[in-house]
């Protein structure tokens, strides 16, 4: 776990599986900086996780912004990158531009953060990047999600080596049956979805948000864990 009066930074801490994973961390007395997108909003939200945590504007497909929210501050011993871009596009039905934007969001983005927290960086610190299972488990219309996603992994391979000796990992969580996103298709019909995809996967059950902090929390804790995307899914890829 992180400890008291570390400083994490959760990029994309403002909403989705982000703005659980920053209040588990202020909750662990943890010094916090959470960032998304817009300023009021970010600073509203850092506001009602609890006294002290600060919110920054930053949007990943731009690097003025990126550097604008980074480049100063107190030193970080935890940094996340939470955002997720949601595309649905396959090849026959390309959108190019959109296509850049994702890439920018979840690969030059990611590297860009990194590039430019790197002076606030300890030899101690660790960063976790967010992936997913659609990097090996394509599915209609996941062809840039399944490319940003399995790009992750090379982006992680690299700064590992790179950053040395500040360990980098990722996460692959399947479907979080309990996320913002998920609880949210179920109020639209999705029960019988997930219920299938329950049934067949090992556990019997489907990740939850808590399951993906713990796995977070494990990679930023264990000092011999490095260059790993862990798997939060249950046993899915092994029968899907």
């Amino acid at each position: 776990m992180p400890k008291a009066n570390e400083h994490m930074v959760v990029v994309g801490g403002t909403s989705g599986i982000g703005l659980p994973l920053a209040k588990a961390a202020h909750a662990l007395g943890c010094k916090l900086t959470i960032a998304g997108r817009g300023a009021g909003r970010a600073a509203e939200i850092a506001k009602s996780i609890g006294p002290g945590v600060a919110g920054l504007h930053l949007e990943l497909d731009d690097g003025n912004s990126i550097r604008a929210a980074l480049a100063d501050g107190p030193p970080i011993d935890h940094l996340v990158l939470v955002p997720v871009d949601q595309l649905a596009t396959s090849v026959k039905n390309f959108d190019l531009a959109a296509a850049n934007k994702a890439l920018h969001i979840k690969l030059t983005g990611y590297v860009e953060v990194a590039h430019t927290v790197l002076p606030r960086l300890k030899p101690t610190s660790a960063i976790v990047l967010f992936g997913g299972m659609a990097k090996s488990r394509p599915y209609m219309n996941s062809t840039m999600i399944t490319i940003a996603k399995a790009g992750i992994v090379g982006v992680m391979n690299t700064l590992a080596i790179e950053l040395a000796p500040v360990r980098v990992n990722s996460v692959s969580p399947s479907l979080v049956g309990d996320s913002p996103k998920w609880e949210a298709a179920v109020r639209k019909g999705a029960k019988p979805f997930l219920d299938a995809l329950t049934a067949k996967t090992p556990t019997k059950r489907l990740a939850s948000v808590s399951d993906v902090i713990d796995a977070v929390f494990f990679l930023l804790d264990n000092r011999s864990v490095n260059g790993h995307d862990l798997a939060v899914d249950g046993g899915y890829q092994l029968v899907l």
